[in-house]
Parts: structure tokens; C-alpha cells; sequence
């Protein structure tokens, strides 16, 4: 999980605009294996116990988010071990939970729609020693999961609950022009381009991770975003290593006419989808 703390940068929490606020807290803490951090009027926080890493937010009369969007694709929950998504992926095959699944050659993943039609991920990373790099790009694949082979090691106890060391691995967002998301996440908010062949798509990070953020335009260079009125993402943290690199990122997007607030530490500004980002430093 080295790669989700410093040195690097990494994404921290989500926030989610959502319906029905108990029918969402239910699908987290069952379905997801969340636990109910903190309530207050309208609002939950969801995580393992010691770190928040969801917020559900309930508005009134939200609608439903269109098929074909800008923003959010999925956020991806990160395990500690593979024996932890065998025990998840044995707990939805013994429940008949639909999910999608993949082994994209350094990870190992699971993939599912809460009830407003937000992507979620939960995936655990191959060992870095065996991931292949050519030429500056890690390789990755989308090959059908071994769930067979994935089973051989789940435990014998009853799963309900993400494990402790579960965090935010990485978020996937669907843009309009790969062109201008990457002179938005890697040139102004320093994350680097690790993989550019993959059709419609390009991967970036910090400190050599296969990605800390996915950023594709499979909804097409017209996708609208997602409304405030439409349920959906409303926010995601970007965790910078030092106050140095937050401020030198902030002075990046200030010098190119980035809009942007301040709460706090917490600098807020949008890409070019409109999809809210908050910057802030790892704690």
C-alpha cells in the first residue's frame, strides 16, 4: 500500500451525491463492507474504522445521472492482500451479488454499480516485482479474471466488512479530449503518464504506480457532465506528500488561470470536465 503515501500523491476520499441516503448506506456497509463512521443531518462517512474514505451526501429530488457522462467512471477500493478480494468475491458468488471482473496484469479486479450508478472498484495489486515496463509504460491487460484459481484462497469465515489497511487505490474519470486532461493532471497537478497505448485512454501517476488516476473518453468528446441536480460524484482529494508540492501545484494552476478556493488546507478547483478536486496534504 506504499504507493497510497507518501512520497507519492494519491487520491484520498470521495464524496457522493446520492438519493436515498439509507438505501446507499446499506448497499456501502453490506454490500461493500464499509463501516458507518460518522452521521449527521443528510450526511454519512463511510470507512474501515480508522480512515474516512466515502461521504454520502442525500439531496432531494436528485435525478438519476445519464448513461453517457463526463466525471466519475469509478473510484477503486484498494485491498491489503488477494486472500481479501478471495474473501469478498466468494461472499457476492455465495450471495448471487452481480459483478464484473478483470486481471489486468498488475492487479486483480472486481467491479460493481451502487444504487445511483456509481462505479466502484475493489481490486488488490500483483506484487510490483512482477509488473512489465517497455520503454518508460507499465503493461497493463483486461484478461478474464481466474476467479477459480482467486477462491483457492479465501478463508473459511463469514466476510462482512473491508479490512483495515483498505484504502483509496485510485479514481477513473471519464473525460472529453485526453489532450486537455493531461495538461490538467499531470502539468499542473504533477502526476506522469504511464500508459498511452490503451485505446481511448491514459493512465498517470506518482512513483511508478500503475495508476493513481485513469482518465478515458469512451463516452465521447460531447459527454455532458453530471448536473449538481443529478445524483453522482460532488468531490475527490488529491493528498500531496509535502506542503512544498501542494504549494507547487497550486502555483501551477494559478499560472494558468485556474478559478480556485480555499477552506482551510484545502485548495478547490475543477478539471475540465467540471469534476471537483480538492487539493490538500497527506496527514
Amino acid at each position: 500500500m506504499h504507493y497510497q503515501q507518501p512520497p507519492q500523491t494519491y487520491i484520498g476520499q470521495v464524496k457522493l451525491r446520492v438519493a436515498d441516503l439509507k438505501q446507499s448506506v446499506a448497499y456501502y456497509t453490506k454490500i461493500i463492507g464499509l463501516k458507518v463512521m460518522k452521521e449527521s443531518q443528510g450526511e454519512v462517512s463511510l470507512g474501515t474504522g480508522s480512515e474516512i474514505l466515502l461521504y454520502l451526501a442525500e439531496e432531494q429530488g436528485l435525478k438519476r445521472k445519464p448513461d453517457r457522462h463526463a466525471g466519475l467512471y469509478h473510484f477503486a477500493l484498494l485491498l491489503p492482500s488477494r486472500a481479501d478480494l478471495a474473501d469478498v468475491v466468494k461472499f457476492y458468488v455465495m450471495n448471487r451479488v452481480p459483478f464484473g471482473a478483470s486481471d489486468h496484469g498488475v492487479s486483480e479486479a472486481i467491479y460493481l454499480n451502487d444504487p445511483d450508478g456509481n462505479g466502484i472498484e475493489i481490486y488488490a495489486d500483483k506484487p510490483d516485482t512482477g509488473w512489465t515496463w517497455i520503454d518508460d509504460e507499465i503493461q497493463m491487460t483486461t484478461d478474464p479474471l481466474d476467479g477459480e484459481n482467486l477462491l483457492k484462497e479465501a478463508s473459511d469465515q463469514d466476510w462482512n466488512v473491508l479490512p483495515e489497511g483498505t484504502v483509496m487505490g485510485h479514481i477513473h474519470l471519464y473525460m472529453r479530449h485526453l489532450g486537455e486532461a493531461a495538461a490538467f493532471y499531470n502539468n499542473l497537478l504533477g502526476f506522469q503518464t504511464v500508459v498511452s497505448s490503451y485505446p481511448g485512454a491514459l493512465f498517470v501517476s506518482t512513483g511508478s504506480y500503475h495508476h493513481h488516476i485513469g482518465l478515458n473518453t469512451w463516452h465521447g468528446a460531447n459527454a455532458p457532465s453530471v448536473n449538481h441536480d443529478e445524483a453522482g460524484m460532488d468531490w475527490f482529494t488529491i493528498n500531496y506528500p509535502s506542503e512544498q508540492k501542494l504549494v507547487e501545484a497550486v502555483g501551477r494552476a494559478e499560472a494558468a488561470g485556474i478559478p480556485m478556493t480555499k477552506e482551510n488546507n484545502i485548495f478547490i478547483l475543477k478539471d475540465p470536465v467540471g469534476s471537483e478536486v480538492r487539493l490538500t496534504v497527506h496527514r
